[in-house]
């Protein structure tokens, strides 16, 4: 292919791209949704800190039925709860925070682009119940962790997360660490 056919390949792509984030509501400048019903950039990054300080970090469960959509699916592999729908969020919520009373969380940062929101934070709380079914050990952890969102219509459809579970049980005195090969 000639270096001529290459740029208007490329250049047939971008139209394309450009064209498909318009017809799938990505709007002129990827932050004005062309469907009515749907959420701004900034309305989706609303939502996902909300999913984070108000309803993980203080508790507040009504919060779910506000932000959560009944379809929700959420994605965890270091989590043993699926959870479907706010009903199941909520559950979840109230047994990690049962677990750990002092339960909060520090957004970090937060990115979007079109109906995708993705949350850096830091979880931190004291094991003054138990976790897990262990035995309380009195200490404090810090869990960093990146979860990705996908919102529809301004509520969260989707999610994905990724969390230092290892260092959690670390920091609890759960697991040992490995020792470096020498």
């Amino acid at each position: 292919m000639t270096s001529r056919q290459q740029r208007s390949t490329r250049k047939a792509n971008v139209v394309g791209a450009a064209a498909l984030v318009l017809a799938l509501g990505g709007g002129v400048n990827g932050s004005e949704p062309t469907d009515p019903g749907a959420a701004t950039i900034e309305q989706n990054k609303t939502t996902v800190r909300r999913w984070s300080e108000e309803l993980w970090g203080r508790g507040n469960l009504a919060v779910a039925d506000e932000i959560i959509a009944a379809d929700y699916v959420r994605h965890d592999p270091g989590d043993p709860f699926p959870a479907r729908g706010p009903e199941d969020v909520k559950r979840i919520v109230t047994m990690l925070r049962s677990m750990l009373p002092d339960f909060r969380i520090e957004v970090e940062a937060i990115i979007a682009e079109g109906d995708m929101v993705v949350s850096r934070y830091t979880s931190t709380a004291t094991d003054s119940v138990g976790y897990m079914g262990m035995p309380p050990t009195g200490k404090a952890i810090r869990t960093p962790a990146i979860q990705i969102f996908r919102l529809s219509h301004g509520k969260i459809v989707e999610s994905w997360a990724a969390r230092d579970d290892l260092g959690t049980l670390r920091q609890l005195g759960h697991l040992t660490a490995m020792e470096r090969p020498r």
